[in-house]
């Protein structure tokens, strides 16, 4: 149904000029097992803190690309999960495996990266000789090279079958200019990326992508939702909670449509049951993710309900004043049961009390029913987010609405609304002048944000007031 091109990318601030992933772009892989430091590695080159970076073995399980420019040369570079090889008791290490597989087979050139201060291990003659049947052309990278001492001791790994290897210290920048020219020289041989295969960049308030933030508690089909969207198995899909970890990034092209940057993040649990750092970590991105976005989209279980912290994620979006759209997965498992489906409703509506505006679609991720209406209504939410209006039509808005209502006494104050303006998009903010601005009650400044979201029909996105007080005229 979608016609889609996927690819990883990271923010358009840091300076690195983003690309599709083209047959035309020479794809590059960070391959080897588990802690050798292939994030620390993939941060550094591409200027980012994309990628979660912790002394835990096996932190990285969804695959992260980003395209990078190096001296007029553009990669795709792929940071991939340990390539160990994955124990029958383990099965999300299996999928971490296999999608690492389907990752390097597709790279031009692969990076394998070692631990230069625990010298060759069995793990490591075992990636070599994977990428050796594979027949997949590789150069070893002997990271955690901090000093002249340890450098000395690396030349063990040319047995793993390379003709080239490179010292480094990712987490200190040794020796990464000399691989930033080895890249660069592989990326000139490569065909440069033609501009239509560009992806749009940001360009201020109103961007050319809409940067949407996939949250829900865990297990409730966040990263199945984001393969169905993207046309491809793009994140690893378990039915153990907490699989993903880190915040994910997928650019979604669309014909003659505007481009869709999706945040996959980790499911956010209650508080009392974030127990390790790295899933407070992952936490804290979950939230960085909804804070920068444009529109949230709230996953929920049909089947399980919703709890209080799936209404403590809907309350971020109002923190933050980002659009959101709700959407019941797993709607396939309740169809027939009416008194179930009202229960389910019921429980929406309660926790939507803060969010009356955010539109609502009950879908299934496992057999794609209702995803063909996510999209438009992710459009119609951003145009709304993004409306911008003259300040003739805002104060006739606010006239109506005093005709209507009038500001309530308070203390014995008259309060009064003098004019207003609209001073920014996303979502839209309006400045009203006031006698006592401190003196107006909340009941009173919802009914004015309705007002302006009836008057504009823009009624599914956040709009915020702002309050000054007029100076008086000598």
């Amino acid at each position: 149904m979608f016609r889609h091109l996927v690819f990883q990318v990271a923010d358009s601030e840091i300076g690195i000029k983003l690309g599709s992933m083209s047959s035309k772009e020479l794809k590059v892989a960070l391959v080897g097992r588990p802690n050798v430091g292939k994030s620390t590695l993939f941060n550094r080159l591409t200027r980012s803190k994309k990628a979660l970076v912790d002394p835990s073995p096996g932190l990285t399980r969804d695959v992260r690309q980003a395209s990078v420019e190096i001296d007029g040369g553009t990669i795709l570079l792929f940071d991939t999960g340990g390539l160990a090889a994955p124990k029958d008791a383990d099965p999300i290490a299996e999928l971490v495996y296999k999608q690492g597989l389907k990752f390097i087979e597709e790279a031009h050139r692969i990076l394998l990266l070692v631990d230069a201060k625990q010298g060759i291990t069995a793990a490591d003659r075992q990636v070599a000789d994977l990428l050796r049947e594979r027949r997949l052309p590789f150069v070893v990278v002997a990271n955690k090279v901090d000093n002249a001492e340890i450098e000395l001791g690396i030349y063990e790994f040319y047995e793993l079958g390379t003709d080239e290897l490179i010292p480094i210290s990712a987490e200190h920048g040794r020796g990464i200019n000399k691989l930033k020219r080895i890249l660069s020289g592989w990326a000139r041989e490569a065909p440069k990326v033609q501009p239509e295969d560009q992806a749009p960049e940001a360009t201020g308030e109103r961007e050319d992508l809409i940067r949407l933030a996939l949250i829900g508690r865990p297990n409730a089909g966040k990263s199945s939702l984001l393969n169905r969207l993207a046309g491809e198995e793009r994140m690893i899909v378990t039915d153990i909670p907490g699989t993903t970890r880190d915040a994910i990034d997928t650019m979604i092209r669309r014909p003659d449509r505007t481009g869709v940057l999706i945040t996959d993040t980790a499911g956010i649990r209650r508080r009392s049951k974030v127990r390790n750092r790295i899933e407070k970590f992952s936490v804290l991105k979950a939230i960085e993710a909804i804070r920068t976005s444009h529109i949230a989209l709230v996953l929920l279980s049909a089947e399980e309900g919703i709890t209080d912290q799936d209404k403590r994620l809907i309350g971020y979006t109002d923190e933050y004043a980002r659009g959101c759209i709700t959407l019941y997965n797993k709607w396939d498992l309740i169809r027939g049961d009416h008194a179930l489906i009202r229960l389910r409703m019921q429980e929406l509506k309660r926790a939507k009390r803060f969010v009356p505006y955010a539109p609502h679609l009950n879908i299934s991720a496992l057999t794609s029913r209702g995803l063909d209406r996510i999209f438009p209504m992710v459009d119609e939410v951003y145009r709304q987010f993004h409306t911008s209006t003259n300040t003739g039509t805002v104060n006739q808005i606010l006239r109506q609405a005093l005709a209507k209502r009038t500001p309530p006494i308070h203390k014995g104050h008259h309060v009064r609304l003098y004019y207003a303006t609209q001073i920014r998009t996303g979502p839209p903010t309006f400045l009203i002048f006031a006698n006592y601005p401190d003196y107006i009650p909340n009941q009173y400044k919802r009914f004015l944000v309705n007002q302006f979201r009836e008057q504009l029909d823009i009624p599914h996105t956040p709009v915020r007031l702002v309050f000054r007080q007029r100076k008086r005229r000598k």
